[in-house]
Parts: C-alpha cells; sequence; structure tokens
C-alpha cells in the first residue's frame, strides 16, 4: 500500500481487509557517549517509523555491528538500552544479527500494524492545512558540539531526553484526531521531510522560523561551527526548494536542515481538526508542540517550502 515509490516513512502491506503490516529499518554509530543512553535513543528513533504512519508497533529484531577491540559490556548496555526503550513502547525484541566491524552500529528493524486505509502518508496534504510539530530541533549540531566538549551539561541533557524521548503519545494524539499528512523529522532534518510532503502533495508549505522550536544553544553551536556533514548536505539539497526570507542568517538555515535523531512528528491538520489536535495533545501530556506554518498552492514548479521570519 505504501513503500519506496511513496517516500513514506514505512511500508505498509496488507494483509486482509482487517489487517495491514507496517514495516520499517534504522540504525547508525553511536551519537552519545553513554552506551544505555545510545541504546535507548537508536530504538525510540527505529520506532518512530511506525508511529508517523500510525501503526502500533509489535516486535522488533536488533541490528548490531560491534568491534573486537570493545568489551562486550558495552554492547550488553547497548542491547539494554534498546530493549528498555521497547519495552515502554510495549514492543517485544525477538531476536536479530551482529556483524563484526570496526564502528559499533545498533538499530531496529520493526514490525508494527495499521486498519488498511486508516494509515497516514505523509503525502496527503491539503491546501490551508497547518503544520503542527511536536520535539524542538538542535539534535545533530548540538551533539557535535558535544563530540567536542562544548556544550553546557543542561543543553545536552535536554538534547538527550529530546532524543530518547518515544513519539508514542504524540502518535495517540493524532490517531484520535483527524489530521492530513504526517512524518518523523529524523536525518533530512525539518526542511527535508517537509519537502517530501510537499512534493508528494503537489503543493507548497510556508513556515515561520519564529515559530519552530530549537534547543537551547543550538545557534550559538552552529555559529561556532559545530554543523555535521549531513546537515551540510541536507542544505545543499534545498538551495533550488526552498526559498528564504533575506533577514534569516545561515545559521538558522543549517538549523532548519540540521539532520535529527529521533525527532518530533511533523503533523499537518485542517484548521477545523487544530483544536481536537491540541487538546489530545495535551491530554497525553504533550505540551512543547508548536504550529509552525501551513500549507499552500504551489506557485511554481521549483519552489516547494517559503521560510520567513519577523
Amino acid at each position: 500500500m505504501t513503500g519506496i515509490h511513496s517516500r513514506d516513512d514505512a511500508a505498509v502491506f496488507k494483509l486482509d481487509e482487517n489487517t495491514a503490516v507496517v514495516q520499517s529499518v534504522d540504525f547508525f554509530p553511536p551519537n552519545v557517549d553513554d552506551p544505555f543512553t545510545y541504546g535507548e535513543i537508536a530504538a525510540a528513533n527505529a520506532v518512530s517509523d511506525i508511529y508517523a504512519m500510525g501503526g502500533k508497533p509489535l516486535f522488533a529484531l536488533n541490528i548490531v555491528s560491534f568491534p573486537d577491540n570493545l568489551p562486550n559490556k558495552i554492547l550488553e548496555d547497548i542491547i539494554a538500552g534498546g530493549s528498555s526503550k521497547a519495552a515502554e513502547a510495549e514492543m517485544l525484541i525477538v531476536g536479530g544479527h551482529t556483524i563484526k566491524n570496526d564502528v559499533p552500529i545498533y538499530g531496529l528493524s520493526v514490525t508494527g500494524t495499521v486498519t488498511p486505509g486508516s494509515e497516514i502518508s505523509n503525502s496527503s496534504c491539503q491546501i490551508n492545512d497547518l503544520l503542527l510539530l511536536t520535539k524542538p530541533i538542535g539534535s545533530g549540531i548540538l551533539t557535535t558540539a558535544a563530540k567536542s566538549d562544548d556544550i553546557t551539561r543542561s543543553s545536552l541533557k535536554q538534547c538527550i531526553n529530546v532524543m530518547k524521548n518515544l513519539n508514542n503519545k504524540a502518535a495517540d494524539a493524532m490517531i484520535k484526531s483527524r489530521i492530513n499528512a504526517c512524518t518523523d523529522i529524523t536525518g533530512f532534518g525539518l526542511i527535508g521531510h517537509l519537502m517530501e510532503m510537499t512534493e508528494g502533495s503537489g503543493l507548497m508549505a510556508s513556515i515561520d522560523l519564529d515559530n519552530i522550536p530549537i534547543m537551547d544553544n543550538t545557534y550559538k553551536a552552529a555559529l561556532a561551527g559545530y554543523v555535521p556533514s549531513g546537515t551540510k548536505d541536507n542544505f545543499k539539497a534545498t538551495i533550488n526548494s526552498v526559498e528564504w526570507s533575506p533577514n534569516i542568517s545561515m545559521e538558522n538555515k543549517l538549523i532548519l536542515c540540521d539532520a535529527q535523531t529521533s525527532g518530533g512528528l511533523l503533523m499537518s491538520v485542517s484548521p477545523s481538526n487544530l483544536s481536537v489536535l491540541e487538546n489530545n495533545l495535551k491530554i497525553n501530556g504533550i505540551s512543547d508542540y508548536a504550529v509552525i506554518g501551513e500549507i499552500r498552492p504551489r506557485r511554481n514548479s521549483s519552489i516547494q517550502i517559503t521560510v520567513h521570519s519577523n
């Protein structure tokens, strides 16, 4: 029902009139020092694609590469972190596969279910929809700063908590509301994943930099040059598709293109259903969401996003 051709967050395969399988996979090298925390973040990141499709995760397989020259205790802690986060997601880890490699890598292949017809695509935005983001951005830049120990303890703690936080409660609120489209913000950054939404919908988005939630000290870290290569590549990929207001700095452009790990859900919802969505988010304990823009008709074939700031 969805797959590579649709550029959606996960594949959806219909089994019968009542059940479809939702499948996705994600893994990456460590982005924090603590092995248990790394496992938590990797698991939260992997299951997020299932949530973005409106699915329920059921079980997962570990995907691991690990070098010979590191203690096995580190690997045990990584897997324990992933298992802890899977338990929080009410998802079983039923096995996996491990290979030897020079760099530790961990992630999950996640299987879930959804009722056919209720899956939420990233390409079904409607004109006049409002765009709502459930987590602040900046994790790629902040974790890059952390590698050089040039970050405050409070900023790193905030960043880690954002990455560890499951999108399950946001997804539950989304399912209980009537939204038109959704994606999760990960490696392509906010702008890149929004471009997938506008490209698939044949529409364009207008977003307001001033309304976008950004983690503390992200701008300071970007100004100091702590910008990962993936973020720079994301920005280069948007050059012909994004129209920036002249007063937006290069640092803020990079922040909006910053490659995220386990970012939030970006939802496209009609104005008439926004209050229902906001109420369901608040019931589920999510208060730091933000309405960051809206969906408009495409003005021309090339510009998919306009970004403005006061």
